[in-house]
């Protein structure tokens, strides 16, 4: 199984990502807008336990619905806990060169201003991860 490390900035935290994400994706969700004060952000989606956190504290809050987790050290984003679902969703900013392949930007209906690029664009989710899979074409 391939494993891989990302680190925060500073690099006091070290994750451990064991195999492949179940998904990677730009997220235009209002959650994430606010954690990141960003427009979007990338994300790769894991199982619960292919996350975990190796070396370095962290620290934890609540942002609505979703737990985010931070370092402690630097403030910066770590991971969220997808409430209600065995998943973490990882900031994707922080994996090494060539390793983030985005398949389609979500949450498009929370979208600051339209993106224009050659991937799909879900108002909220694919039909096959429980959402209606309508696509926004801009």
């Amino acid at each position: 199984m391939d494993t891989f490390e990302a680190r925060c900035p500073c690099g006091s935290v070290t994750l451990q990502l064991e195999g492949e994400p179940l998904g990677q994706v730009f997220c235009h969700c209002d959650d994430c807008q606010n954690a990141h004060g960003a427009a979007y952000v990338p994300r790769a989606i894991y199982p619960v336990g292919s996350v975990t956190v190796a070396a370095g504290a962290t620290s934890s809050w609540v942002n609505r619905v979703r737990t985010m987790i931070i370092c402690s050290a630097c403030g910066s984003h770590l991971y969220g806990e997808i409430d209600g679902t065995p998943f973490r969703g990882v900031n994707a900013g922080l994996f090494p060169p060539g390793k983030f392949k985005p398949r389609a930007h979500i949450h498009t209906r929370y979208a600051v201003a339209p993106v224009v690029d050659d991937l799909p664009h879900y108002r909220d989710i694919p039909s096959e991860h429980g959402g209606t899979g309508e696509l926004i074409g801009w």
